[in-house]
């Protein structure tokens, strides 16, 4: 809960950033909107086995943007993983994360180039199954804790009017478990953004 009250408050802190800035511009002031499509590759560790698989996603972005090149705004999604353990192929591991992002920002005509950092606070949850028989679950481990995500993000908007873009983004998101084995998602994004 105090992580969804820190990101209302910066919310809120660049929302009246924003609006100040945009008394003396022009220009863009911010685009949000949801990652609705998101290919991805999960590599990570549980007590039992390593974990690789595809993952799907789905998440969104808002962008505040200040003076020439300067962005930053909030950043969050759900990550899930499927993959075969030992007797199962109904295992399953899942980030949720959500948090900042700033970094750098670049118009040109119809597209707008970006380049940032994130950070942000995030739960996993791990269902790691041995062993099942039919539906019954005969030797099965859940677990859940917290981490601290960080991802680069990169990403090129192309805009269809002034108010709506199609965003292309590429991440890589990294947590560290409380046992310290590293969890990491690369994942192409795609989604649409509304402008203002």
């Amino acid at each position: 809960m105090d992580i969804i009250k820190r990101i209302i408050i910066a919310f809120l802190f660049l929302s009246l950033c924003n609006a100040l800035n945009a008394q003396e511009t022009k220009k863009d002031h911010y685009s949000g909107g949801m990652l609705f499509y998101q290919p991805g590759f999960t590599f990570a560790e549980n007590g039992f086995q390593e974990i690789k698989g595809n993952s799907n996603a789905i998440g969104g972005i808002l962008r505040f943007y200040f003076w020439d090149y300067f962005t930053c705004g909030v950043y969050g999604g759900s990550q899930t993983t499927h993959y075969n353990s030992n007797l199962s192929e109904n295992s399953y591991m899942e980030l949720g994360y959500g948090g900042l992002f700033a970094g750098g920002s670049l118009k040109s005509g119809k597209w707008r180039f970006t380049a940032s950092l994130f950070a942000g606070m995030g739960g996993v949850d791990n269902l790691h199954i041995e062993r099942q028989t039919g539906t019954t679950l005969d030797d099965a481990y859940l677990y859940h804790y917290s981490v601290f995500t960080f991802s680069p993000i990169v990403s090129v908007d192309f805009y269809l009017t002034s108010k709506i873009a199609l965003t292309f983004q590429t991440i890589c998101l990294t947590s560290r478990t409380p046992d310290k084995q590293f969890f990491y998602n690369p994942t192409f994004q795609l989604g649409v953004l509304f402008n203002r």
